[in-house]
């Protein structure tokens, strides 16, 4: 199987896809950016570390094209589900000097022919910060990785439609088996002609009211995994999470401090408020197009709704997944709203109601 997986500069992409190998056992990585390096040295050609943007166009597509030759010779190695799975690791595009590059050609694309398309994603700031130690260093605001984490996204998903191919996003925050159980348990039965061995399901769940109640996110994660350890697949909305940064940003600016401080990885990281409050709307509005996204990608919709007090998000997220064909199961120990039980396919008082009705019907494994 030939998975085509993009992500853009400082979204650690390469090395969640290496977890992701080592889980499925039997498949490889092509990583066209090293790939493209090492068809340079084998051609006397040595491009210096961060330059290789600033090369020609014709000749970048060149080498690019070598690159994508090499990699068909040995197409049919990956051919169907029962021999080697082949992910490569890639971009479509560049955000670089305030300008696109693109970084596929479709021709490549439509003689490969991927079985499944997948963009991952990561926090902007942690882009951010993984960018600022390299090449990249000073280069993006976070607004611009912003605007290129969508673009990558949006062009990936442009690919997969016209090749008629799923698409996935995926948090680079998720474990790396759930990639592997997409893979294994949805898309090779899909390409077998089978139907999918689990469900992919998003967890609702409202945050703005319980953002202080920790016990709150414990109890959400305790849910989460008993949902995963029943086979089901779970797609999680706030593995990305940057709404943070805005609170941080005017906690900052009302003690005449202007930059916003985090850690990541073992390291002290600073973004100018000014940045912060540049990329407000950006981070906004992205969250509820994601939210939308994954609930694209799921078969159902599970909400975790133990408050009383109306949640507007997770409100639209059940009218918005009961109205795109997706059944909708409520875990709410309160009194039922008729809105509520309008909108929704069964309400539940615990989780594992809702895993023992999904048995029932086989919906998932027994």
């Amino acid at each position: 199987m030939i998975i085509f997986a993009t992500g853009i500069s400082g979204s650690g992409r390469l090395e969640y896809l290496r977890e992701v190998c080592d889980i499925l056992g039997n498949a490889e990585i092509f990583e066209v950016g090293e790939k493209m390096f090492e068809k340079s040295r084998q051609l006397g050609i040595e491009i210096p570390e961060g330059k290789i943007l600033d090369m020609d166009i014709f000749a970048l597509n060149y080498l690019r094209a070598m690159t994508f030759e090499e990699l068909l010779k040995e197409r049919n190695k990956y051919v169907g589900t029962r021999g080697i799975d082949l992910i490569i690791s890639t971009h479509t595009c560049f955000r670089w000097k305030k300008h696109l590059l693109p970084a596929f050609n479709f021709h490549y694309l439509n003689s490969l022919q991927p079985d499944l398309y997948v963009t991952l994603l990561d926090n902007a700031h942690h882009v951010k910060a993984r960018l600022e130690r390299g090449k990249w260093r000073g280069r993006l605001s976070l607004k611009d990785i912003l605007v290129w984490r969508d673009e990558e996204m949006f062009i990936t998903q442009l690919l997969a439609e016209y090749q008629k191919k799923p698409f996935y996003i995926i948090s680079r925050n998720e474990p790396p088996q759930l990639l592997a159980d997409i893979i294994n348990k949805v898309e090779k039965p899909r390409v077998e002609g089978r139907p999918p061995e689990t469900l992919k399901v998003y967890l609702s769940y409202p945050i703005t009211h319980v953002v202080r109640i920790p016990e709150f996110f414990k109890t959400k994660e305790q849910i989460k995994e008993t949902l995963r350890k029943a086979g089901l697949i779970v797609f999680d909305p706030i593995t990305i999470e940057e709404a943070d940064l805005i609170e941080k940003a005017r906690q900052a600016e009302s003690e005449g401090i202007d930059y916003v401080e985090f850690e990541f990885e073992g390291e002290t990281f600073r973004i100018p408020v000014s940045e912060v409050k540049e990329a407000i709307d950006d981070i906004l509005d992205q969250i509820v197009a994601r939210d939308y996204k994954l609930i694209d990608q799921s078969d159902a919709i599970i909400v975790y709704y133990p408050v009383e007090t109306v949640s507007p998000g997770v409100l639209n997220e059940i009218n918005y997944g009961f109205t795109h064909n997706k059944d909708v199961y409520a875990i709410f120990p309160h009194k039922v709203s008729p809105f509520l039980k309008y909108y929704t396919t069964g309400i539940f008082k615990s989780p594992e109601e809702v895993i023992e009705y999904l048995r029932s019907i086989n919906a998932i494994p027994s």
